[in-house]
């Protein structure tokens, strides 16, 4: 292959005539076309196990795959199609023989011996690929079943409901009372929070639903010995208004969850019914046998307007 190269430079007169140079573009672009479609696919190979994410991790990370293919795909288009077409207009002058650049003589340097060695123990080389497969299928057995664990945001989501009922002065003072209890924990820097829905179309909250947005201090500042269960705990404790029912989570992750399920945990019942005595009897049965379970620290549970019961389990 390097002879060949070598060949193509090779020239009868000095500067090149323009045909001769185009039938050096051609045949480069002839040389490198199929080494760019076939490095194409393997890299969008390796996209493959990303489109087979379903739910919360697919919902995040296929746009990034699926951008990703169409970019490389458009790449390799206009390597083999609009590049040689701008080489032929914007290569000029004398052409150089590719052992007299610098980068390319370096980066041979490196690569040539390394390509040798594989060539002369391939069946070594090819030995310890299939230890690595081997490996790393022994490592998918025992993965667990969630794929994105659990990540410290930095700041807590505060979304408490009320009474259905509640009026737009009551939420207001509930909510001015609420921001100044958070506001009262030292590890708190700043805390803003909403009553309803925001004015937007994608925001349906009913005027019972608060959503609060607590930002903490960096960690270097909290109390000794603390963390963030500790702080989300002790204002837990301080938020205990009759009729309000408490819930924490983190701000990204919940409209992550809220658009995936619908739900603001990440484990959740829905209960569907057209009577709401019958999906209260059930709900207390179901609270019943949820409670005892080890790590359920919180349990709360409302009712929409569709008639349908969300159980929401803070694990």
């Amino acid at each position: 292959m390097i002879d060949k190269i070598k060949k193509l430079f090779k020239k009868e007169h000095d500067p090149v005539s323009d045909e001769e140079k185009l039938k050096i573009i051609e045949a480069s672009s002839k040389l490198v076309g199929p080494g760019v479609f076939y490095s194409t696919i393997i890299v969008i190979a390796s996209f493959l196990p990303v489109f087979l994410l379903t739910g919360m991790e697919g919902k995040l990370f296929s746009p990034l795959a699926y951008t990703k293919s169409f970019i490389l795909i458009v790449d390799a288009f206009f390597a083999i199609t609009l590049t040689p077409v701008l080489i032929s207009f914007l290569l000029k002058g004398k052409l150089r023989p590719e052992e007299k650049n610098p980068i390319n003589k370096k980066l041979e340097s490196i690569y040539t011996p390394v390509l040798t060695f594989c060539l002369k123990w391939r069946k070594s080389v090819l030995a310890v690929n299939i230890i690595a497969l081997l490996v790393g299928v022994f490592m998918y057995t025992r993965l667990g079943s969630e794929f994105m664990p659990p990540l410290d945001e930095g700041s807590i989501l505060f979304m408490p409901v009320t009474l259905p009922d509640v009026s737009n002065s009551e939420v207001k003072r509930i909510l001015q009372v609420q921001d100044k209890l958070i506001k009262s924990v030292p590890e708190v820097a700043h805390v803003l929070g909403k009553a309803g829905r925001a004015n937007t179309a994608t925001d349906n909250s009913p005027v019972s639903m608060i959503e609060t947005i607590i930002l903490l201090k960096p960690q270097n500042e909290w109390r000794s010995n603390l963390t963030k269960n500790d702080i989300i705990t002790e204002i837990n404790n301080k938020l205990q208004i009759p009729g309000v029912t408490n819930g924490f989570t983190q701000p990204i992750i919940n409209r992550i969850n809220m658009l995936s399920t619908g739900i603001r945990t990440d484990v959740g019942i829905k209960i569907y019914g057209e009577s709401l005595d019958t999906i209260d009897v059930l709900s207390q049965k179901i609270k019943k046998a949820l409670i005892s379970f080890y790590k359920i620290s919180r349990l709360h549970y409302y009712t929409l307007l569709i008639l349908q019961l969300f159980f929401f389990l803070s694990c």
